[in-house]
């Protein structure tokens, strides 16, 4: 009787989909390689320093070192070096790698944890404390506030490297909140504002942009992980995008998508008239206006001016004052006026699609201010 039972599970599991397995090549200690006909052997156990680059002039084994100005330790490179376990398939000299840069004693650490929080401080503020976030040398940009910089290192590391808590601190600190407000005094002696005498108004990225539409369109799919896709229509999240270089995704051009096959570590801030024509065409965003109406349509009942109170409140997260109140009731039964002269059927819903289409557009919903 349990062999007819199992019978029956193991028939169910033969069902199961099966994914397309595809062969790629991975370069890696340890993983078995793909042949290539004209290759010599898979891996090769010493590096060597070449002569002018050329493989017949070998100059001397190139032994695991690290930056010796970021190395202190009385026994130098051998203090993060550990043999492999008997029989192991890799060298472990990637660990060794690892272990030196999180030192904070006598490695890397310290540096490590200033270019994170350089970083986070970049995305928050829109400009570094160090500018040139890829180069923290001679050649880049001084700090501009180094015992903030080495503060942030130091909370870093004392938290044990939660980002979370930092990412907290500097969005309640008193430069991030306070007011973006203009003083021509203020710009005069720091036109640049790399002394943060304001909040300076800072453009979402492309990929936030796009989701935030969604997001208030109501059609974004929440679903994680899983394939990337070419198609610009599709409602997952931007991340999901696959990069293609014959093929890039106009929008995120449009607005910024740093270039795919180079380190970029701040991206560019370009306005430019396609942007705005794009949120004004693009089947895409009308697509999410549209939907965006649907989400309003049920407020219909109650009247022009609360359909618009209801919008604002959804893509600006605040009510409108009595001038954009006002303004935004004549423009939607304006516009719904003229559809039902043209005959177009559903003026109201084609009325409040334009609508939708021009908060998407609004400074307010692309910048943080």
């Amino acid at each position: 009787g349990w062999q007819a039972l199992n019978a029956a599970v193991v028939e169910h599991a033969r069902q199961a989909p099966r994914p397309n397995i595809v062969k790629i090549m991975v370069c890696s200690e340890g993983v078995p390689p793909i042949r290539h006909h004209t290759q010599g052997a898979d891996f090769f156990q010493e590096t060597y320093f070449l002569k002018r680059g050329d493989c017949d002039q070998k100059m001397g084994v190139a032994t695991q070192s690290f930056l010796q100005v970021l190395m202190t330790a009385p026994d130098r490179e051998r203090h993060w070096q550990v043999p492999p376990p008997e029989g192991w398939r890799t060298s472990y000299r990637r660990r060794a790698l690892a272990a030196w840069i999180t030192d904070t004693e006598y490695g890397a650490g310290h540096l490590l944890a200033r270019v994170i929080v350089n970083r986070l401080w970049h995305h928050h503020f829109g400009r570094g404390i160090v500018a040139t976030p890829n180069d923290f040398g001679s050649q880049g940009a001084p700090p501009t506030h180094p015992e903030l910089l080495d503060w942030l290192a130091q909370e870093l590391i004392r938290g044990g490297w939660r980002l979370k808590p930092l990412h907290k601190a500097m969005m309640t600190s008193a430069a991030y909140m306070q007011s973006s407000a203009y003083d021509p005094e203020d710009a005069r002696r720091d036109p640049e504002n790399v002394w943060l005498w304001r909040r300076s108004p800072q453009r979402l990225e492309a990929e936030v942009i796009r989701d935030s539409i969604l997001a208030v369109s109501g059609t974004l799919e929440p679903t994680m992980y899983g394939p990337g896709t070419l198609d610009e229509g599709h409602h997952r999240r931007s991340i999901y995008f696959m990069v293609k270089r014959s093929k890039l995704i106009p929008m995120m051009q449009l607005f910024d998508q740093p270039e795919p096959l180079v380190s970029v570590g701040s991206r560019p801030r370009t306005t430019i008239a396609p942007q705005a024509l794009a949120l004004m065409n693009s089947p895409h965003i009308r697509d999410s206006a549209h939907a965006f109406a649907g989400r309003l349509a049920r407020w219909w009942e109650q009247g022009a001016s609360v359909v618009v109170r209801q919008a604002f409140l959804t893509a600006l997260a605040r009510l409108p004052d009595a001038e954009e109140e006002a303004a935004a009731t004549a423009f939607l039964e304006a516009q719904q006026r003229s559809y039902a002269q043209d005959g177009k059927p559903q003026a109201e819903q084609l009325a409040l699609a334009d609508l939708c289409q021009v908060l998407f557009g609004l400074n307010e919903f692309l910048y943080l201010d």
